[in-house]
């Protein structure tokens, strides 16, 4: 089966799986029918999202494999997630028009089974390349020259912050993340709006990099820090400082893969907190192991302390 064919195959299992009862005829209507009929034909979990990081699309190599496997076990979720909420490094090293090329071919599925699909930005992309290859995307940024968007669901919204610091030497992709000025600003009037509804903020970079640690722990109503860039499941916390009681969780999520702890994350948003939930298929580093060759005891080791590992998320106001 050839890739494209692979790709229309995703779309239909994301139906089937989501609907194990129903007709072949069903399927077929399902298929060719309009985005919002397909919608309403496979079960949807709006509480349920799926966080996922550090794509690193590599024509040629073994990341297109690896993130076709993550997307197809995706679409075999029942109930579907409402939404795929992607942290950046989506391009491989320099954001590559082939790069966002093969990407917009192997992630296709995702909205075609109904999934809405968010794309954030990481120090591997290029805007305008990710602009060219994905203009509906780009289009439907909150912020002019940045992609910055918020994702809403009944019990908590998602602000998705674009962290790329480009260099003009378009050959590097060693840059720390980091927000201007107006994104700062974007971001401190945009939490002021939420009264009692939870909100997470997100990014491709640690926290330390971008500077907004005292904006998060100012709202009321953040709930949570989520970012990549590391390739590691790792939750965490961060502090006000040493004479308050307040704490804010942050978790960063593996890659979907391209090195170290590879998988995804589903995060459950419950009445009262929300629950990260990790789906690790495997650890290597640098890259995946030969044919033959025997997994270092190490790389066990990592798989074995991550297997149903979870981090949860308080909406009590802290």
């Amino acid at each position: 089966m050839d890739r494209r064919s692979f790709i229309s195959a995703l779309a239909l299992l994301g139906v089937q799986a989501a609907v194990p009862g129903a007709s072949a005829k069903v399927f077929a209507a399902a298929s060719a029918a309009p985005m919002d009929r397909r919608r309403r034909v496979a079960p949807f979990d709006d509480n349920l999202v799926c966080i996922i990081s550090d794509l690193h699309t590599n024509p040629g190599a073994y990341q297109p494999r690896l993130l076709e496997r993550v997307v197809a076990d995706i679409l075999k979720l029942n109930p579907l997630p409402s939404n795929v909420i992607a942290l950046g490094d989506l391009a491989y090293l320099t954001g590559r028009p082939e790069e966002y090329a093969l990407l917009k071919e192997i992630i296709a599925p995702i909205e075609a089974a109904g999934i809405r699909l968010t794309l954030g930005m990481g120090n591997h992309d290029r805007r305008v390349e990710f602009a060219e290859a994905f203009p509906d995307h780009a289009a439907s940024s909150l912020m002019k020259d940045r992609y910055v968007y918020v994702v809403e669901t009944p019990r908590a919204d998602f602000i998705v912050l674009d962290s790329l610091q480009e260099s003009e030497d378009r050959s590097t992709w060693i840059t720390p993340g980091a927000l201007p000025e107006s994104e700062i600003e974007w971001l401190r009037e945009r939490l002021a709006t939420y009264g009692s509804k939870p909100v997470f903020v997100m990014s491709h970079h640690p926290i330390e990099e971008i500077g907004i640690r005292s904006i998060l722990m100012e709202s009321p109503t953040c709930c949570g820090y989520i970012y990549g860039h590391n390739h590691e499941w790792d939750p965490g916390r961060i502090h006000k400082n040493y004479h308050e009681y307040d704490v804010l969780r942050t978790l960063c999520v593996p890659s979907t893969g391209h090195w170290g702890d590879i998988g995804y994350v589903l995060l459950d948003l419950g009445e009262t907190q929300a629950t990260a939930r990790l789906q690790q298929y495997e650890y290597f580093f640098p890259y995946p192991l030969p044919d033959g060759e025997s997994k270092p005891a190490q790389w066990k080791m990592i798989e074995d302390e991550n297997r149903g590992a979870t981090c949860s998320f308080s909406y009590r106001a802290r």
